[in-house]
């Protein structure tokens, strides 16, 4: 069976964050912190900085709130999402070895992580309506959106490879 290109380990590019995603990278800084599970979110990954830029304006367009939207990239994001837990203590350390029983969940953190290693920038949308998913789904994948995946409370929902 043939790898698709998004399976297949991506090499580390640096890129320029174009003033759009600048403006969503810095509210997204404003919480800094590790983020334990995106609950509620419909995440995609978006590898050129210009297709990141027409999404972030999309889904802007399409009535999503700047707090609704994170946007994550390279070292920084990687740190956030900390697969392992180790750099955020003890309390990030037990949530990451719950997660590991669930293979599902460590499976994708390890991908987000790489994705974001690998240049390439990481859009979450709250969108807790079906509709909203849908829209979400519609707008990562019209700028070349890949790896999109709704995590709702107690379920994951693949929405595109």
């Amino acid at each position: 069976m043939p790898t698709k290109k998004h399976d297949q380990k991506v090499p580390r590019r640096n890129k320029t964050v174009s003033s759009t995603a600048e403006t969503a990278l810095r509210h997204t800084k404003e919480k800094p912190g590790f983020i334990p599970y995106p609950s509620n979110k419909v995440v995609g990954f978006i590898d050129d900085p210009s297709d990141a830029q027409a999404a972030l304006r999309d889904l802007n367009a399409a009535g999503f709130k700047a707090a609704e939207i994170e946007f994550l990239t390279g070292d920084e994001g990687a740190r956030r999402i900390d697969v392992t837990g180790r750099k955020h203590g003890p309390l990030a350390r037990i949530v990451r070895s719950i997660q590991k029983l669930g293979d599902y969940e460590s499976k994708h953190l390890r991908r987000h992580e790489q994705e974001l290693l690998a240049g390439h920038f990481g859009i979450g949308v709250t969108a807790k309506r079906e509709s909203d998913r849908q829209k979400v789904r519609q707008i990562l994948k019209s700028h070349n959106g890949h790896f999109i995946n709704y995590y709702g409370k107690w379920a994951m929902e693949i929405l595109d490879l």
